[in-house]
């Protein structure tokens, strides 16, 4: 199975975080923004939370790849 994964910035004035997305939904986060992942969200939630928040999101890589796993928690 082929997946859209993109690798997203977000800047804010107090941290800088990475989230990775696999067809639009968050599937790994770092730990400041680690609800994003636990909670599933999708891209358009993050977008919109982020720029309620004042907070830049920036796409820092898109690629098309074979899906491998589910998400971290499920590697074997």
């Amino acid at each position: 199975m082929i997946i859209t994964e993109v690798l997203a910035q977000i800047t804010a004035p107090h941290f800088h975080a990475g989230i990775v997305l696999w067809d639009n939904k968050v599937i790994e986060a770092a730990p400041i923004v680690g609800y994003m992942k636990k909670q599933k969200w999708t891209r358009d939630r993050v977008r919109f939370y982020c720029s309620e928040k004042g907070w830049k999101v920036s796409v820092v890589y898109v690629m098309q790849r074979q899906r491998t796993y589910e998400g971290l928690g499920d590697r074997k």
